[in-house]
């Protein structure tokens, strides 16, 4: 396959249609689907209030379930196979042998990359789910924890096929944020939780507030969101034990939010992988 030149003066026109389609995802219609979305959402945070009411719920929330989440986070993002991925790129014919090396792609041959990649991920937690309902509450902290271990993952590997090092706490940091966003209740709390990069000032801007992280301690920043995490996935498992929600959540729930992680993670670093190529200036011209 023949590898597209770098275009230093702007995006190509396949890039301008993906920046197009992220900033329409960024803003979704209110159409009946979009209510419906955020009805089962708030459907959902209504009965998992409910539920953490029960004695004993908060402490299995607060001292087993996010401790556990935080080692998923230690060990989970080692576990994407770096160079199998970048050999899969020089394998399709580009010279790929370091992140860095992938931005010298035009985005058409990232997304030929990465296609298939949600497909994978959702069927991995279809599996994983179906052995873990309500039997017993024991099963939902190991269910949890392989739920979350799973999406880091494949954040992970969106992450890497879009040239980022996830192997860095600054990355995993972000990776645990694309989940955290993901199980926010609706449409409203996830607009503000990750804000878009074009609105950076600039590359350098954002390389200072990356470095001011680090050095305020992104470990407890992993920490703190680990732990609002942990309360509101084990909300939602529980959640599951009440009547109601089987027209809610139901048993595809390991399914519904892999996917929507998968969704996340597939526009937020291509709109990364865009904002590093190009620069801000570049990106917002491409959306109006």
């Amino acid at each position: 396959m023949e590898t597209l030149p770098v275009r230093h003066c702007g995006l190509s026109d396949y890039e301008r249609a993906a920046m197009a389609s992220i900033h329409a995802w960024r803003n979704p219609g209110r159409g009946w689907l979009g209510k419906a979305v955020d009805w089962m959402q708030d459907a959902w945070v209504d009965v998992t209030d409910l539920v953490r009411k029960v004695p004993g719920v908060e402490w299995t929330i607060e001292n087993v379930v996010s401790g556990l989440l935080q080692v998923t986070n230690e060990i989970t993002q080692d576990s994407v196979w770096v160079e199998a991925i970048h050999k899969e790129y020089r394998a399709a014919g580009h010279p790929v042998r370091a992140g860095a090396d992938i931005r010298s792609l035009d985005l058409e041959h990232v997304d030929a990359a990465m296609r298939g990649l949600d497909a994978k991920y959702r069927a991995l937690a279809a599996v994983e789910g179906a052995t873990t309902g309500f039997a017993g509450a024991s099963g939902i902290v190991p269910d949890l924890v392989a739920l979350v271990a799973l999406n880091l993952r494949a954040v992970g590997e969106y992450g890497t096929y879009c040239g980022f090092d996830m192997s860095s706490p600054v990355e995993r940091l972000h990776a645990l944020e694309i989940l955290d966003f993901v199980s926010r209740s609706n449409s409203k709390a996830r607009d503000v939780a990750l804000v878009p990069v074009v609105t950076a000032a600039s590359r350098v801007a954002r390389k200072h507030s990356l470095q001011a992280m680090e050095q305020l301690g992104v470990a407890r920043a992993i920490e703190s969101l680990v732990k609002a995490l942990g309360i509101r996935l084990t909300g939602a498992k529980l959640a599951q034990a009440v009547p109601v929600t089987g027209a809610v959540v139901g048993s595809s729930f390991n399914t519904y939010y892999t996917g929507r992680v998968c969704t996340a993670a597939f526009n937020l670093y291509r709109e990364r992988f865009l904002f590093e190529k190009y620069g801000p200036d570049v990106l917002v011209e491409a959306i109006g």
